[in-house]
């Protein structure tokens, strides 16, 4: 089991008022645009979940309190530059979302 820390503590904290003002910010939206931009909500949901998931992560945790309430709207313009999004985050996903490196390279 992964140890709690302040760190993981305070990171998740910082995420879920990162997502509380986004959710906020879209509920104050008409309906149209909200169905417009239901892609993007459902994507900012699933990378919230996915890096909570990885919060024990000392890099992840630290670069989430680094970028703070802007987190989310950093996570999703990387996200944004591929092609598609991808649902089924590993922790290397994580840290590329955020503009860190990966944990573990492979070796050749």
């Amino acid at each position: 089991m992964t140890e709690t820390t302040d760190l993981t503590t305070h990171a998740a904290e910082v995420l879920d008022q990162a997502y509380a003002q986004f959710k906020q910010t879209q509920l104050q939206r008409p309906a149209a645009e909200l169905f417009d931009d239901a892609e993007k909500i459902f994507a900012i949901r699933e990378i919230t979940a996915a890096t909570r998931q990885y919060l024990f992560d000392e890099a992840i945790a630290t670069k989430v309190v680094a970028l703070g309430h802007q987190v989310l709207t950093q996570m999703y313009a990387q996200a944004t530059q591929t092609e598609f999004l991808k649902l089924n985050f590993t922790g290397n996903d994580i840290r590329w979302l955020l503009g860190l490196p990966r944990a573990h390279r492979r070796q050749r």
